[in-house]
């Protein structure tokens, strides 16, 4: 949609800015983008479930058990994180036809099991506890097959009752012209889009590079 695709706003930079930074990692169907506030989200329905679930799985992380090895519950996790390639995945070879319900409500799930499950795998990179950044976050100890887990089922639930309870509000509003709720949404999807995309990266190479200086000194 960038440039004169109809999520583009000429008069209205940071709308601009939203799209571009979008568009590096969506196609930006607007069959498959909701409509919300006047304009099109930064990214498409699927997209935006996940990025926005990922910002919810962090939020969960104040619940962590410091002192707990155990990983995330697999089985749950993995029960998150499969519908959207389910979903997606069934459409791409032809199989079905997904609707925008399905792909916001499968990667609001995706997002959300991930992102714990994504900070606990951290631990498992030498040295990434003495980081200061990570100290606080990471367990101190890991055992993979533990069942004192880092994270607990009943935080997961919290989770996943709050991504459901989520996913009503954004149907809800989609379609609304009312613009607080695209300004609500889309700093939060373009900064999510920024740190997993581009930053997250930087951070891994910078970890690896932090990892290397360390063993040889």
């Amino acid at each position: 949609m960038i440039p004169g695709g109809s999520a583009y706003t000429a008069d209205n930079p940071l709308i601009f800015l939203f799209t571009f930074i979008g568009s590096l990692v969506c196609h930006q169907l607007p069959d498959r983008t909701l409509f919300v506030g006047g304009q099109y989200l930064p990214v498409c329905a699927r997209d935006t479930g996940a990025y926005i679930g990922l910002l919810l799985g962090y939020l969960l992380l104040p619940m962590r058990r410091k002192h707990s090895p155990g990983p995330p519950h697999l089985i749950i996790t993995a029960m998150m994180i499969a519908p959207m390639m389910i979903d997606a995945g069934t459409q791409w070879i032809g199989l079905r036809t997904s609707t925008n319900e399905a792909r916001l409500f499968t990667g609001l799930l995706f997002g959300l099991g991930l992102a714990p499950f994504l900070v606990y795998a951290f631990s498992l990179v030498p040295r990434s506890s003495r980081m200061p950044i990570l100290r606080s976050l990471l367990p101190e100890t890991v055992e993979l097959d533990s069942k004192d887990r880092w994270l607990s089922n009943q935080a997961l639930l919290i989770g996943l009752l709050t991504a459901v309870a989520l996913y009503f509000v954004i149907n809800a509003i989609t379609g609304s012209p009312n613009a607080i709720f695209y300004w609500f949404l889309s700093p939060l999807i373009t900064a999510s889009v920024i740190w997993h995309i581009f930053l997250l990266p930087i951070c891994l190479v910078a970890l690896y590079a932090f990892t290397l200086w360390s063993r040889k000194s």
